[in-house]
């Protein structure tokens, strides 16, 4: 019986590549964000037929740039979004579910101050609502704080500018692994999702589109994708993909920041009160501190985005206005930026306009969703699918990824498979929170090659991993894609590169050349993620 082969392997490129352009598809999905992920799992788990393509790595684009939280999005009631709140709100538990190791439970502090805002009557209205239509319940239901009991919980609050607080739950995950996970899922069910694969225009069959012809981003040649329908979930892209129509779209700017433990040493996240009234969060992640996010209109090429000093000093001056701490600009250690695609509203400012996501169906066929956050991923993705399979006349039953897990064994089931592996058990954790049962497979090739490979042989192990079975391709997509650890430990990024250097060659069987080509490409990142113009 022949090997099946390992589409998501990016060993095995040239034969997915093959594949595609061989097969006739129900759906073809443009963009590998979170977007166009849980719509390609949703159609593969009912049966349909279904390829998803993304022109830069998965995740690349605003699906890693988030605030990395699934929040039902309390400033919405502001705007009296009630049905968002309820929706998205609800989400937050059902994710929980499907995918424990990455969406976590997470207490938000939120403190009330002198001038802020907000004061404790809208507080606590504001936060009975968001639970009531969130379906929170027990512990995580809200908690009023006095002044003392808020400073108790963050002694860094400045007591000269805190009135009182309040405790409520959000949840916090990794947003580029949530996004790679749920593509995994729906790969292993029969989809076939690919990366680097750009569409450069669509094939028209008596004026319907019934396809696209796409550029290989990677070996440069073209090849033929044919379905039944197209969906646009290209997110910032969107209106670059439907070109000709109407612009739907405008960008919002969103930058965060990470600064070490240290020099901002909060106990728990934080949620308060910038200095033009906006809202801001503080999370604390393993040794750093992220805060954001910012929200400004973007109307430039999306090539030149880059996090801008001003909007850095913005962060920091909102963080010393409250905390008793003075940040500096060169705090940081380093950043990322996205793109928020917005529906366009007349006479709003980018901050106003609604969260929410839109279908729009064009003339020939083209189905595009656009808008939406992070948290309503899933929902919007059943929509969408609806539509399909109202308007093909598929018969397929309702989604079915409210309960389709995207693990197989949890925490203890994973720390006793590979308990006779020498791994410690901070190792086992650090490796299960970013990869859940998925670390399995990493820690049996490091106790493989652990004699072999010595220098740095755990991280070579998840280099292995990440190319043999999540379609990595390059060293700036495992570090930031695969495990964000170019954010968050870019110390350990920096130090690795040259010991990992003779190994990964021979993994990858690359070039000298090739190796260099790849080293200028990661320190160009992080020059551009650790220095601010």
């Amino acid at each position: 019986m022949a090997k099946k082969i390992n589409f998501f392997s990016s060993k095995n490129r040239r034969k997915l590549i093959d594949k595609i352009s061989s097969n006739y598809f129900d759906i073809v999905v443009i963009g590998g964000g979170i977007t166009g992920a849980g719509i390609c799992l949703d159609a593969i788990s009912r049966g349909l037929n279904v390829c998803l393509i993304e022109m830069n790595d998965f995740a690349s684009g605003t699906s890693s740039k988030s605030t990395k939280l699934i929040h039902g999005g309390l400033r919405y009631l502001e705007q009296l979004k009630l049905k968002l709140v309820n929706e998205t709100g609800r989400e937050r538990a059902v994710l929980h579910n499907i995918a424990p190791h990455l969406v976590k439970s997470e207490k938000m502090l939120l403190p009330i101050s002198i001038n802020g805002k907000l004061n404790k009557f809208f507080t606590y209205l504001a936060l009975f609502v968001y639970d009531y239509l969130a379906g929170v319940k027990n512990n995580d239901k809200k908690k009023m704080l006095s002044k003392k009991k808020t400073l108790t919980m963050e002694p860094l609050l400045n007591e000269n500018k805190i009135k009182g607080g309040a405790l409520y739950s959000e949840y916090r995950t990794d947003d580029s692994r949530l996004t790679i996970e749920i593509l995994m899922k729906a790969y292993n069910l029969g989809a076939l999702p690919i990366n680097y694969i750009k569409a450069k225009s669509f094939i028209y069959d008596n004026d319907r589109i019934v396809g696209l012809n796409c550029n290989d981003q990677l070996g440069n040649k073209t090849l033929k994708i044919k379905s039944k329908t197209v969906i646009n979930a290209s997110g910032s892209w969107t209106d670059d993909i439907i070109k000709n129509k109407n612009k739907k779209l405008i960008l919002s700017k969103g930058i965060h920041i990470v600064l070490p433990i240290e020099k901002f040493p909060i106990n728990q996240s934080v949620y308060f009160d910038a200095m033009d009234g906006r809202m801001i969060f503080s999370i604390p992640r393993d040794k750093t501190v992220y805060i954001g996010t910012t929200d400004t209109l973007f109307d430039k090429e999306k090539d030149k985005l880059r996090v801008l000093k001003k909007e850095v000093k913005y962060l920091i001056d909102s963080v010393n206005n409250i905390f008793s701490v003075r940040l500096e600009l060169n705090d940081v250690i380093s950043s990322w930026v996205g793109l928020r695609p917005l529906i366009r509203q007349d006479k709003k400012n980018v901050s106003e306009i609604s969260r929410k996501d839109e279908v729009f169906i064009s003339k020939d066929g083209l189905i595009t969703i656009a808008g939406g956050k992070l948290t309503g991923y899933r929902k919007m993705a059943e929509r969408v699918v609806n539509i399909l399979v109202k308007k093909f006349k598929f018969s397929s039953p309702n989604s079915k990824t409210k309960n389709l897990k995207l693990f197989d064994f949890n925490y203890d089931e994973c720390s006793n498979k590979v308990k006779n592996l020498g791994i410690s058990s901070e190792d086992f954790t650090m490796l299960y929170n970013v990869y859940g049962d998925k670390s399995i497979r990493i820690f049996k090739i490091y106790n493989k090659i652990k004699n072999r490979h010595k220098n740095y042989s755990l991280l070579i192990a998840e280099i292995i991993y990440c190319i043999e079975n999540e379609m990595c391709h390059n060293l700036l997509d495992f570090f930031s894609q695969r495990n964000a650890m170019i954010y968050f430990d870019i110390d350990k990024v920096k130090k690795s590169l040259e010991m990992i250097k003779k190994s990964y060659i021979e993994i990858k069987n690359l070039s000298d050349n090739h190796w260099e080509k790849e080293l200028k490409n990661i320190k160009k990142y992080i020059f551009e993620i650790t220095n601010f113009i």
